[in-house]
Parts: C-alpha cells; sequence; structure tokens
C-alpha cells in the first residue's frame, strides 16, 4: 500500500501513517493466519531458541519459495482509491492469470542469484537450484556459515540431506511452522509491493519475471541488514510467547 505516492502528497512516511492512526477508524492490523501450531511445535520453537543464543546471525544464509500471480498476490482483492480519481479497474483471471515459482536465498552482505522453478518441484530439481545458486558461495565459506530451509518435503528428503552432506554444507535445523522467524519472509514482502505497486498486472510471464528480477536487483544492503538483525528480537518474542507465534 502506497498511500503517499498514489495521492502525490509532499509529505513524509510517518506523518501519513500518523494521520490513519489519528483517524480513529483505521488501525494496522497483522493478518490472523492459522499456522496449526501445536503444543510440540511451541516446544521445540523454544528449544530452537536455547539451542540458538550464540549464533552469529550474520553467518545464516536464508532462503525460500515464493510464488508470484501474474494478476497480483494471493488473496489481493481491494486497493487504496484516490476518491479524485474514476476507479481503476482490474482483469480477473482463473488462477491469478498464470503465475511463476521462485527460490531465493540473502544473509546480511547480499543476496543469491535468484532461481525460477517449477511449481512442483521435486528433490531432484531442488538439488539442482541448491547446485547453481548455494555452492558457489559455500565453497570457500564452508566453516564459516549455515545454510537455512524450511521442512518442505524436498527440503527435508533423504536424497537432499545426502546431498548437503557430500558438498559439506551446513544446515540450521529450523523448527516446524516457523515462517515469522525467517526474515526472507520479509523480504518477499518487500517485492510483492514493489512488484505490484498501484495495482500492477501483468500480461505475460516474461513481463512478470522481468519485474521480479529487476526489485531482487533492487534490494538495498540496508534492508537486508536490517531484516538479518531482527533476528534477535525475533528470538526474545518466542521466549515472550512461550513459544508461540511472533509479530513477524
Amino acid at each position: 500500500m502506497d498511500i503517499k505516492g498514489e495521492l502525490k502528497l509532499v509529505v513524509c512516511k510517518n506523518t501519513v501513517i500518523n494521520s490513519m492512526h489519528r483517524s480513529g477508524i483505521l488501525k494496522r492490523q497483522k493478518k490472523q493466519l492459522a499456522p496449526n501450531m501445536t503444543d510440540a511445535h511451541k516446544k521445540r520453537r523454544m528449544e530452537f531458541v536455547k539451542e540458538n543464543m550464540g549464533t552469529n546471525w550474520d553467518k545464516i544464509v536464508f532462503s525460500d519459495e515464493k510464488k508470484f500471480n501474474l494478476d497480483g498476490p494471493d488473496g489481493n482483492r481491494s486497493y487504496w482509491r484516490d476518491l479524485r480519481k474514476d476507479p481503476v479497474f482490474f482483469l480477473r483471471r482463473n488462477f491469478g492469470g498464470g503465475s511463476v515459482m521462485v527460490w531465493g536465498g540473502f544473509y546480511e552482505d547480499g543476496k543469491l542469484k535468484l532461481q525460477f522453478t517449477s511449481h512442483k518441484m521435486d528433490s531432484t530439481e531442488y538439488q539442482k537450484v541448491l547446485q547453481t545458486a548455494i555452492v558457489p558461495f559455500f565453497r570457500n565459506r564452508r566453516r564459516s556459515h549455515q545454510f537455512q530451509q524450511d521442512n518442505a518435503s524436498v527440503h527435508a528428503s533423504n536424497s537432499t540431506k545426502a546431498w548437503f552432506q557430500s558438498k559439506k554444507i551446513k544446515v540450521l535445523d529450523w523448527p516446524a511452522r516457523s515462517p515469522d522467524l525467517n526474515p526472507i519472509e520479509n523480504l518477499w514482502g518487500i517485492l510483492v509491493r514493489r512488484i505490484y505497486k498501484h495495482g500492477k498486472q501483468y500480461n505475460s510471464v516474461n513481463d512478470l519475471k522481468t519485474a521480479i528480477l529487476a526489485a531482487w536487483d533492487a534490494i538495498s544492503d540496508t534492508e537486508m541488514k536490517n531484516l538479518v538483525g531482527s533476528m534477535k528480537n525475533r528470538m526474545i518474542e518466542v521466549i515472550q510467547n512461550n513459544g508461540g507465534e511472533t509479530s513477524y
């Protein structure tokens, strides 16, 4: 949501946010999702925090996959309209008009080359993605860095585990049901806002891929450092919430 840009307001972002809060009818609300987090999941998250009290998050490569639709983000059904202008009409095609899947990885000092994948990636394809994306990075960093991934089946398969062992790449033991602990989720959020700014939609997969690559390349060093720097607070919130979901 870019109200400042949409309305061409000559004010700072904080002024816009403060005005929205003062209106009395608008509130910044985090979407309430059902993570299906059991007591066992919460216990494992608490254990994860204790195990990683001394982890240097600057030396972790965070990774994830993300789907991008031609018509806009999943669940996007509204936009902020300038009442001084005519309403904007958007396309509404089946399955979001088509989509692309990407794999990405980043660390405090940089990001890895974005990889486009199939929509139903198996372990073999995943290992090919890793071979291209992370092996060159880890070639001289096996002792200093670790790799982070969630517990998707292609990540946790025996063949993928064997692949990591053969490459001598250390993998962080990530707790299940914990997307809120992975800062790349916030990085995807930044990309989504920029790719679909002002309700932007795309006519072709190639156009969307071009926009995704441009947005990925535009992620700044400051943004990456801030996201990695948030790991300490994420850990603290897990403890405060007895293993429950954080505000991230």
